[in-house]
């Protein structure tokens, strides 16, 4: 029962500052945060794997592909390991808008941010049912610094994509009183696991919620009508609003409701792993190929996760672990110590029964904050991955992160719903000013602190050179920012500063093939031949599934007049899952040597339907056309080349040289 204190002022909820908002400024407010928070990340290139899934990416270039993404083709010409048809779908989009320019792709990545604001902010006021704590929740999830590698990479909109169907998907589940919701539920969850794989975690957040609310018969419940159909809010858990799990249909028919989500998981499954699994797929071993140093370290991560939530600092889009050996490592010591420290804080709030109303605020948000550790299941190395961390992973926790910690911030500001069920509204503690006085100023402090700390991780993903140093400077003996940072001097010419970074990457790591690759190619345009066919080799001895060195190995061989070697690598690159339209071009060139013509014809009609705007494929094709005597064909080829690109000196020589033949 509510204590009632003479000179207290009773007021319903409406009286709130926020809750007495105009929604349209709530919505302008949600619109303008989040890209005032990453209005510098549009300034950004592209960077990291944005090189070769977005600029060296001849698939998304032409919209006839599309169809593609839907065939096992989908993982050599889209340059991808999992299957993820959306994201790339909307790399078609973006390159259709804005050819290469990253601005664009960057701001796509924005507004889906934004629309995620959204959701979240609609889904935790239909939960919750208090409006203040929905709109802090997005406004702190719209700029906590742990979403800004999800932001800034394009390369990795496939979490963005995923939180926002898992989001629109529990919104629909909400309102799912009306059955085309529980549809257009399924299907977000199921377009949300053909994002991002990580989204299969749905269900178990259907079933959190179940276990901890929907399933709890309490005194205060008492029975509505039949057949409600929608998910108990806040309210209704409260006994403010009349909710019974028994006669509701969430109640009734709770298996039926999660046996769809179960189905559309199986079907993701077989659909993943079966009829469209990757054949190239690499599997990955435990770390040291021990379960015990996997659980220890991945420990070690989990706590780490914890920390960058409170602290955000040190973001790392390419972290170091040190794998942790031992129990009585101080490390995993300390990591264990925080996690049941973290895990004791949130059983005592579930099982707290200091009154009732508290019972069910607090239950709630500590809900929420398993379904933080929830969401990061999938990433926890229980069946292993190849980034064992990155702060990617965190984009869909943060969310729940950021609820719980709404909710708990504004426990003491606002008063919870009263026991008494004739009292319509809840009620303001009469202190309300001081409440305010306190969580207000608080609350800005965090808001500075995040928007401050998330615009300068911004800055970090400006363009590869200030990238790979911020991780050189943190991180000066990671091999793979040398190798990257080297790789970069190497487009802006600078060709001896990037052998130095190179040679630093494989004295870090001998065995490390990335490093003898890039190393390789700078060798190549050195002049060194044998040099960059010696570092090739070594490359594909510590990884030989690695098709790029082979395509290196083809070109180098070509250098050195070595076509039938050229031709054998340019055919192990393709055969372990390189399909661009420039190594079809250059096998092309290789039989066009060998006088092959009926073969070159082929792997250039191979390039073209990768790239139908290949301008030098058409040009060669014209030529080898020319040396067979099809110059009607010829003069096609050599006419689109030019079209194509205008200043092809290659083909206008070769024009010439058919219209001569001609007469």
């Amino acid at each position: 029962m509510s204590i009632k204190h003479k000179n207290a002022t009773y007021l319903p909820a409406t009286h709130s500052p926020v809750a007495r908002l105009n929604p349209k400024l709530l919505y302008i407010l949600l619109s303008l945060i989040p890209l005032c928070v990453f209005l510098n990340s549009l300034q950004s290139g592209f960077v990291y794997d944005d090189i070769g899934v977005i600029e060296d990416n001849y698939f998304i270039r032409s919209l006839q592909n599309i169809p593609k993404i839907f065939s096992k083709d989908y993982f050599h010409l889209a340059n991808e390991l999992s299957y993820r048809p959306i994201v790339t779908l909307t790399y078609f989009l973006d390159y259709a808008i804005w050819r290469l320019n990253p601005s664009g792709y960057h701001l796509t990545n924005v507004i889906l941010h934004t629309i995620n604001c959204f959701l979240l902010y609609a889904v935790v006021l239909r939960l919750v049912r208090m409006r203040p704590v929905a709109l802090l929740s997005a406004v702190l999830f719209s700029m906590h610094p742990c979403v800004t590698e999800a932001v800034n990479a394009i390369s990795y909109r496939e979490d963005i994509l995923a939180t926002l169907f898992i989001f629109l998907s529990c919104l629909c589940l909400i309102l799912s009183g009306k059955k085309v919701y529980y549809a257009l539920s399924l299907l977000s969850y199921l377009l949300s696991l053909f994002s991002k794989e990580t989204a299969i975690v749905m269900p178990l957040f259907i079933l959190l919620w179940w276990i901890f609310f929907v399933r709890k018969r309490h005194p205060s419940f008492h029975p509505v009508r039949e057949g409600t159909g929608s998910f108990p809010s806040a309210s209704q858990l409260n006994g403010r609003e009349s909710f019974s799990p028994a006669k509701s249909r969430w109640g009734r028919d709770f298996t039926n409701y999660f046996l769809g989500y179960i189905l559309i998981s199986i079907f993701y499954l077989i659909i993943r792993f079966i009829v469209l699994k990757n054949p190239l797929e690499a599997s990955v071993g435990y770390l040291q190929g021990s379960i015990a140093i996997n659980f220890m370290t991945m420990a070690k991560i989990l706590a780490s996760y914890v920390k960058l939530m409170f602290l955000p600092f040190h973001l790392s889009a390419d972290y170091t672990i040190a794998p942790v050996l031992s129990i009585f490592d101080a490390s995993f010591i300390t990591s264990i110590t925080l996690l049941v420290a973290v895990g004791f804080i949130i059983f005592k709030m579930i099982t707290t029964t200091v009154s009732l109303h508290v019972l069910y605020r607090d239950r709630m948000y500590s809900v929420f904050m398993l379904c933080f550790f929830a969401a990061l299941l999938p990433v926890l190395n229980i069946i292993p991955i190849g980034h064992i961390m990155a702060d990617r992973y965190l984009y869909l926790p943060v969310a729940g992160f950021c609820t719980a910690i709404s909710g708990l911030l504004l426990r003491g500001a606002i008063t919870q719903f009263p026991v008494n069920k004739q009292e319509k509204f809840p009620v303001y503690n009469h202190n309300i000013l001081s409440n305010y006085a306190f969580v207000i100023p608080l609350i800005a402090v965090i808001c500075i602190f995040f928007t401050a700390r998330t615009v300068l991780r911004n800055r970090d993903w400006q363009n590869e050179y200030i990238f790979w140093t911020k991780i050189l400077s943190e991180q000066p003996q990671n091999y793979d920012a040398h190798n990257n940072l080297g790789s970069y001097f190497y487009k802006q010419g600078a060709l001896d500063r990037a052998i130095c970074e190179l040679e630093e990457a494989v004295r870090l790591k001998k065995n490390y093939p990335e490093g003898h690759n890039s190393l390789g190619t700078m060798y190549i345009d050195k002049g060194l031949i044998d040099k960059a066919i010696a570092e090739y080799v070594e490359a594909v001895k510590y990884k030989p599934v690695f098709p790029q060195a082979y395509y290196n190995l083809g070109n180098a061989c070509i250098k050195k007049g070595m076509v039938d070697d050229a031709i054998k690598f340019f055919g192990k690159a393709i055969s372990q899952g390189m399909y661009n339209p420039q190594i079809f071009n250059n096998l092309g060139s290789a039989y066009m040597k060998k006088g092959m013509m009926d073969e070159a014809v082929a792997q250039y009609q191979r390039a073209l339907s990768v790239y139908r705007d290949f301008a030098e494929v058409h040009s060669n094709l014209g030529y080898v056309y020319t040396e067979k005597g099809d110059l009607d064909r010829a003069m096609f080829e050599l006419k689109e080349a030019l079209r194509l690109q205008p200043s092809h000196a290659n083909a206008h020589n070769n024009l010439g040289a058919v219209y001569c033949q001609q007469g």
